[in-house]
Order: structure tokens, then C-alpha cells, then sequence
């Protein structure tokens, strides 16, 4: 059992205090002398009833400091004490018990170091008007109150309305605080945990049971005062470095002290060496979660240097030393890991080696994110030098493209219009195939405003129809390919009602994508067991600009194809005229082009789909597929057809004649467009150029 030497001048508050926890087995130690320079003092008192025995000296006695420091050493020498406490010793300690006590002696000061040290800490915390003030152990050396500290607590005295208040609220924290600090001192392997969170979910519950377990709790700013107000007792970045947090707060935890505690090889002699010469504790958890740039930059009308600030400088560096050390050390970043980490110390003292790797791997990918965020969010290139982009894990699909393909999906929630934010209604999951065609659907369904319905199988178009219901447009598009839509995917882009669901119920399909059904509709289709039902608001606009695609050893990245031609864009090349109503039958036909496999060809009657040609190696050879689908469903007369590229020869014009085409819509450009030009007039079809194409690999 330790032994402790208690210093007392005065009342004896604090003695009596230390006596009480070690009483109620708190701290596990024996007062073996009560040393005091008044024999007048209540603490002797105290002492007495309690069966401590007491030297008392009158210092006047002596002739100088040396002697009554060389007379209090033999009896402290003779009886072995491990630990001097000076609890209002109104004394300063010289170099006797310094010297002979180096790092053994501790004090309480009614303050929180480094500011107001000396007398009347709490007069001066009152005269220099501040809103918190607070409770310091340190050790004692040469420098007034300047030896490291052991623990210190926070008080907020903005509402206390006298002295005599404040006093008796730092008395309350100090008779709490000096047996913890005692007992820690004593232990000499209390842990240290460094939290500073911007995210304060679950941190207080998270250090209560820290603090339970034996860990010493330094803390910064918000965190600090969030936790104090708690009741747990913390210790301020500022004094445990000895150096002040400056620059509003934009340095306060990088310091050799932080980085050299979470760094350093704990296995390594060299290293113990220079933490031990530069006065280097060890931390042995870091709780950190990063600024909120990410949130910040998403809000409106943030500005450039109000997302400046939020970029996090101490956290990131902190998170990446103690990962960097996982050895050593626990690195936490996801509050999701708070219940974790308590069960491991709780079960096997400490965090397991497994599970310190696995959080140290995350602080990795959370830093590496965060960064991704900033350069992102200053990067204004469309063609970056580096190419930085971060996505977040959505879940792990039961497989990809086939059966043996393992795949996952990522989501970046910036984009409103992704089939990834969509509302599940009924069904299960949506597979990797199921994003893909489902992706191609609605971003076909954007190029519309009137009530239109996609039709999609192997993202391309089964039929596309707008109509002034809904239930028209599906019918319209159902009836250009009953066929291929078996198993296929339906996107709408208005309410699904009772009349429509039926409808639709009629066929195997495996998705349907709408922003709204009605009860009964839903009710309906959710009589199929294994229909998806996704709901999404499909209005709303894509807001991406750019998209990746993989290669071997590589990416693509492109801007996206939102060119969009309207009728004022478009040159009519044949000697025939096309009026406002054939212009906008023929954009919807480009519309429709745009989003099928090269080389597409698309055939139109008025404002649906009668026949699609999707991914063939030649355009005549897309041309006769399309148009045998128009002539198996009698589909034969006043047809638009839409071409993604140009037309390098006539004979699709001449085919076209065959199967009921009245005009054409491409982008022209070719050196043999005059050929196709010619083959029209002669053919009596009309014809214009868009000036762009729309190639779709």
C-alpha cells in the first residue's frame, strides 16, 4: 500500500477529503503523516481524530527554509512515503523536498493553469471578468504552479453572483478531484484518451465509461466543455502541452507532446528514451471526428472562406499518428465504434490487436475521404491534374453482372436524381443489373416533361411514349415491343394510378420507377410478391456533369452527354419543308436516340416508339432491325426516323422509303451527306441535321 505525507496550513477541507476516499476504498493508500506549518490548523484536528500522526512546526523557529525542509525529510525519509500532497499548505516547497522528492509532490490550485497561478487565483479569475474558471492537480517543481499538470475540471462562473459562491463550487470539484488525481498518481498506469469530436453523439456516455475504466481524459474546446458539464473530469489540450491554443483555435494539438505521446514505439529503447528526456506521456486512445466540411459546403449560400475554416488540420493529424501506431495505440473515428471498443477494455483490458487494425484501416479511408471532399471542393478544372472522387458504401450486392462476379455499390449523395436515393416500396434489393437498366431508364425519362413512360430491357429502350395520360404513354410504349419488355423495367415520370397498375400487372415486369402512387395502385401491385416498387421523385434534375468508366489499368472520365437540340437548332436539308408539329415529332425521336447503343436507329410514330435498332456494328444493319419490329405490329406509315451518328451512304435513306419513313433526323457532317440529301428529294422524304450526334457505347 502507498504512503502518503498530506501538507495542511489551514481548514483541512481537501485532508479530509483524501481521508474520506481512502475510507471508502477509493484510492488505495495510508496518510502516514499530517505535516503542517500551523499548529493552530483544523487540519490537525482532523488528523487526530482520525489516528494520524501530525508534525507541526512554527517556521519562525527556524532560521532559514533549508532547515525545517531537512527535518520534515528525515521524518518523511524515515517513514517511506511514496507521495507529498500539499492540500493548503500555505508554503512554498524549496529545494530540500524538491530535490529529494523529484515528481513526488502535488498540489491544488483553484485555477486552471497556466492562467492565474500564485495567490488569490480565484480574485484574479473574478477581476479579469471570467466566464470559466476551474480546478488544477499538478505536480510541484522549482516555478510557481508551473509543473505538469495531473487532471483539471472547468466551471462556469458566469451566473454565480458572489465570491462566496464560486468558492464553494471549486471547493465542491476540488474534493472530488484531488483523491482522483491521487489515486492516479499513485497507480502510475492510468490511461490517457485524447477526445475532440465535432460530432459530440454518444461522447459523454463514451468517457464516462473511459473514465470508469481507469482512463485519464484529455480533452479540447467544445468537447471539454461538453464533458465537464457531465460531471467527468478532463484535462485541457493547453495544459497538458504547456502551450496555449492560438489562432482562434486553428493550433492547439499540434505539439510534440500529442504527436510524440501517439507515436512513439513503445517497444523501442531509443524511443523510450527521448519520450522520458522531453517529458512525453503516452496516449493511448484517440476519439476524433473531423469538422463537418462536407455538411458545411452542402448548405446554400455558404462562402469560400466559411468553408475554408471547416477544413481540419489537428484532427486528421492526430487520427493519422495514432493509427500510423495501432500497435500501441486505439484510433476511433466512427461513433459506431464507441460500443466496440468498451467491450474490448472492458472484457480484455485493452483493445484487441485485430480490431486496433480494422480502426486504423478506417481512420485511413475517413482521412483519405475528407481530403477527397476539400480537393473536390476546390478543384474548378473540368479536367483535373488529379482526379480525386469519393463515394460512401451502400451495400454489398448478392452478386454482379453474372453469378460469380462479386460487386458492391457506392453512392455520392450530391445527386438527387439517382436511382440509388429511390424508396424501395415492395420487392427485395435492387440487384447490379436492376441499377444499371434502372439508371438508363430514368435518364431517359429526363429528357421529358409531358406524361412518358420508358419501356427498358439490357439498358436500351423497349418503346417510349409520351401522351396526355400516363396510362396512354405506357400502353403507346408497351405496344412498340410486348415482346422484350418481358422482365423489363417501366420508369414514369407522373402518379401511378388504380387504371394503370392494372395494366401493368398484366406482364412480368421486374421494376417500376415512379415518383407517386396511390394508395390503391400500390396496393395493386404490390400483389406481386417480388415486383420492385421504387419510388423517385423524377423530377428533379441530374446534377452530375461528369461520368467515369473503367478500363484495364484505367478510368475514363467524360463530360456528360446533356446537349440538348431544340427546334430553332435544327437545318432542314431536304427541298421539302417540315412544319412545328414534324420538328417536334422528330425531337422526340432524338430524345429517344440519344440514350440507345450505337449504332441506334429509332423509328417514331407521332410521339412513341414503333421500332428500335440498338448496338449493331453497321446502321443498316440497326435500320432493318428497327423496322422489321415497326412491320411486325403493322407500324408502316408517316414514320420518323432518328440516327445517333451521321449517314456515310444513302442506303438507309432508300430503306427507309420501304417501310413508311415521311422524315429523318441526324446530325449530318458526313462527306457523302450530299448523297443522303439527294436520295430524300428524290424519295419525297424530309430531312434535317442536328449539327451533334449522340454515339452511346
Amino acid at each position: 500500500m502507498k504512503k502518503l505525507a498530506v501538507f495542511a496550513s489551514g481548514f483541512g477541507s481537501n485532508f479530509q477529503a483524501i481521508i474520506n476516499s481512502i475510507k471508502n476504498n477509493e484510492v488505495n493508500a495510508k496518510i502516514e503523516i499530517l505535516i503542517s506549518d500551523n499548529p493552530n490548523s483544523l487540519a490537525i484536528q482532523r488528523a487526530i481524530k482520525e489516528n494520524i500522526e501530525v508534525f507541526a512546526f512554527n517556521p519562525k523557529k527556524y532560521s532559514n527554509k533549508k532547515e525545517y525542509e531537512l527535518e520534515i525529510s528525515k521524518i518523511l525519509i524515515n517513514k517511506n512515503v511514496d507521495l507529498l500532497v500539499l492540500a493548503g499548505y500555505m508554503r512554498i516547497i524549496g529545494s530540500t523536498l524538491l530535490t529529494n522528492y523529484v515528481n513526488k509532490i502535488i498540489n491544488i490550485h483553484p485555477s486552471l493553469l497556466p492562467k492565474y497561478k500564485g495567490k488569490d487565483a480565484i480574485g484574479q479569475a473574478i477581476n479579469a471578468k471570467e466566464a470559466i474558471t476551474g480546478v488544477t492537480v499538478h505536480y510541484v517543481n522549482q516555478a510557481l504552479d508551473s509543473g505538469e499538470i495531473i487532471l483539471q475540471k472547468s466551471l462556469d462562473i458566469s451566473e454565480c453572483k458572489t465570491r462566496e459562491e464560486i468558492e464553494m463550487k471549486i471547493h465542491a470539484i476540488e474534493h472530488k478531484m484531488y483523491p482522483l488525481a491521487i489515486k492516479k498518481v499513485l497507480e502510475g498506469n492510468m490511461r490517457k484518451a485524447l477526445i475532440s469530436v465535432s460530432n459530440k453523439t454518444k461522447v459523454v456516455e463514451f468517457a464516462k465509461k473511459l473514465t470508469d475504466l481507469n482512463f485519464q481524459i484529455i480533452s479540447t474546446g467544445g468537447t471539454k466543455k461538453l464533458l465537464d458539464e457531465a460531471g467527468i473530469t478532463t484535462q485541457s489540450i493547453d495544459s497538458y502541452t504547456g502551450f496555449p491554443e492560438i489562432l482562434n483555435g486553428r493550433v492547439k494539438t499540434l505539439h510534440p507532446k500529442v504527436h510524440g505521446g501517439l507515436l512513439s514505439l513503445r517497444d523501442n529503447l531509443d524511443h523510450q528514451k527521448e519520450v522520458k528526456n522531453n517529458h512525453i506521456e503516452y496516449i493511448d486512445l484517440v476519439c476524433v471526428n473531423l469538422y463537418p466540411f462536407k455538411e458545411t459546403i452542402e448548405k446554400p449560400n455558404i462562402t469560400f472562406d466559411e468553408a475554408i475554416e471547416q477544413i481540419d488540420i489537428g484532427g486528421p493529424s492526430m487520427l493519422r499518428s495514432a493509427a500510423k501506431n495501432y500497435k500501441f495505440v486505439t484510433a476511433i473515428c466512427d461513433i459506431s465504434d464507441y460500443d466496440l471498443v468498451i467491450d474490448e477494455i472492458e472484457k480484455y483490458g485493452d483493445t484487441t490487436l485485430n480490431t486496433k487494425k480494422i480502426l486504423s484501416k478506417k481512420v485511413f479511408q475517413t482521412t483519405a475521404q475528407y481530403d477527397t471532399y476539400i480537393s473536390e471542393y476546390l478543384t474548378d478544372e473540368k479536367i483535373p491534374e488529379k482526379l480525386n472522387k469519393t463515394y460512401d458504401f451502400a451495400s454489398e450486392l448478392r452478386y454482379g453482372e453474372n453469378p460469380h462476379q462479386t460487386a458492391a455499390v457506392y453512392k455520392n449523395n450530391k445527386n438527387p436524381y439517382s436511382i440509388l436515393n429511390a424508396k424501395i416500396l415492395n420487392g427485395k434489393p435492387l440487384s447490379y443489373n436492376n441499377i444499371q437498366d434502372a439508371n438508363s431508364a430514368i435518364n431517359i425519362l429526363a429528357e421529358f416533361n409531358e406524361p412518358t413512360a420508358v419501356l427498358l430491357k439490357h439498358m436500351n429502350p423497349c418503346g417510349v411514349a409520351s401522351n396526355d395520360s400516363l396510362l396512354k404513354a405506357y400502353i403507346d410504349a408497351f405496344n412498340c415491343d410486348p415482346v422484350s419488355i418481358f422482365g423489363g423495367i417501366v420508369a414514369l415520370n407522373n402518379e401511378v394510378n388504380i387504371e394503370l397498375a392494372k395494366e401493368m400487372k398484366k406482364t412480368f415486369l421486374e421494376i417500376i420507377i415512379a415518383p407517386k402512387y396511390t394508395e390503391e395502385a400500390l396496393a395493386e401491385l404490390c400483389k406481386k410478391k417480388n415486383l420492385r416498387i421504387l419510388e423517385l421523385d423524377t423530377t428533379k434534375k441530374n446534377t452530375d456533369n461528369m461520368m467515369i468508366v473503367s478500363v484495364n489499368g484505367g478510368i475514363l472520365y467524360q463530360e456528360l452527354d446533356k446537349y440538348i437540340v431544340n427546334k430553332e437548332d435544327l437545318k432542314v436539308v431536304s427541298n421539302l419543308d417540315v412544319s412545328d408539329k414534324e420538328k417536334e415529332e422528330l425531337l422526340f425521336a432524338w430524345k429517344i436516340v440519344k440514350h440507345v447503343k450505337s449504332n441506334a436507329i429509332v423509328l417514331t410514330q407521332g410521339k412513341k416508339t414503333v421500332g428500335i435498332g440498338a448496338g449493331q456494328m453497321n446502321r443498316v444493319g440497326a435500320a432493318k432491325i428497327a423496322m422489321e419490329w415497326a412491320t411486325a405490329y403493322g407500324k408502316t406509315n408517316n414514320l420518323t426516323l432518328a440516327s445517333d451518328a451521321f449517314f456515310p451512304f444513302d442506303d438507309v435513306v432508300r430503306i427507309s422509303k420501304q417501310f413508311g419513313v415521311t422524315k429523318i433526323i441526324q446530325p449530318g457532317g458526313s462527306i457523302r451527306d450530299e448523297d443522303s440529301i439527294k436520295a430524300c428529294d428524290e424519295l419525297g422524304i424530309k430531312m434535317v441535321f442536328t449539327g451533334n450526334r449522340h454515339f452511346k457505347h
